[in-house]
């Protein structure tokens, strides 16, 4: 979420006309699960990511279209295995 934090801690960007007032990124408090319903692949099912932000447009004339949209990616994960009593593994995983 670097990105977007660097995004927000800007008060307003301007590009082009266009405005981002603010910018906010969750994630939900829950752990990940894992299921294990088959004996060859883990299943992971992760916490939800939510993104809002207020952007002023600038006017658009009328023979133009204009498509707003969000786009996702992840350039590092973290995986920790816990294994009761025995141990821990961590993994890091970049992109």
């Amino acid at each position: 979420m670097g990105c977007i934090q660097s995004i927000a801690c800007k008060s307003r960007i301007k590009r082009d006309n266009i405005v981002v007032y603010d910018v906010s990124a969750t994630i939900d408090q829950c752990p990940t699960l894992i299921e294990e319903n088959s004996p060859i692949v883990l299943r992971y099912k992760t916490p939800y990511f939510k993104a809002s932000a207020r952007v002023v447009m600038p006017p658009i004339a009328r023979n133009e279209t204009w498509v707003v949209g969000w786009i996702q990616a992840c350039t590092q994960m973290e995986f920790y295995n816990t294994y009761g009593d025995i141990g821990i593994q961590r993994e890091r995983e970049c992109v």
